[in-house]
């Protein structure tokens, strides 16, 4: 695989909300890069693909505002350096806004503590734990529960 395609995928884990979401995602997608090409994919159609899932997975109902404000600040920019002699406060607005969303990623990503995808990770190891007859990684040796 080349650096590229792992740069790509390297970056598409980091911006997913979840320390146990990200590495199980960042495994998944190195893999499916290096498989790639045996099954006649391009490797970096599948970094792109993994970009693009990082990306959905981080749309939430609390994403709406901040995205409709980056379209505005984009088109209100581009019109504005379109529209006026002085194109730099318009380049400036326009850049802002495609800026914006990337910023948000950044902010989310270290500011979150524990999101739905770490306790369903969670959840998932604890289960499959006590399906092997273990204690869920948690309790002390030889007891299934602990109070």
């Amino acid at each position: 695989m080349n650096p590229l395609v792992r740069g790509v995928i390297v970056t598409a884990a980091a911006i997913l909300p979840g320390k146990a979401r990200r590495e199980r995602y960042l495994e998944q997608w190195l893999a499916d890069g290096d498989g790639a090409a045996e099954a006649g994919i391009r490797p970096l159609s599948v970094a792109l693909g993994a970009l693009r899932a990082a990306l959905m997975m981080n749309l939430t109902r609390h994403s709406v505002v901040p995205l409709g404000l980056a379209v505005v600040l984009v088109v209100g920019g581009v019109r504005m350096a379109t529209a006026t002699p002085d194109r730099v406060i318009g380049t400036a607005l326009a850049m802002a806004g495609v800026a914006l969303p990337f910023l948000l990623l950044v902010i989310r990503r270290f500011t979150e503590r524990d999101t739905l995808g770490d306790w369903e990770d969670a959840l998932s190891a604890r289960q499959a734990g006590l399906s092997r007859g273990g204690d869920g990684g948690g309790g002390c040796p030889g007891r299934s529960w602990v109070p």
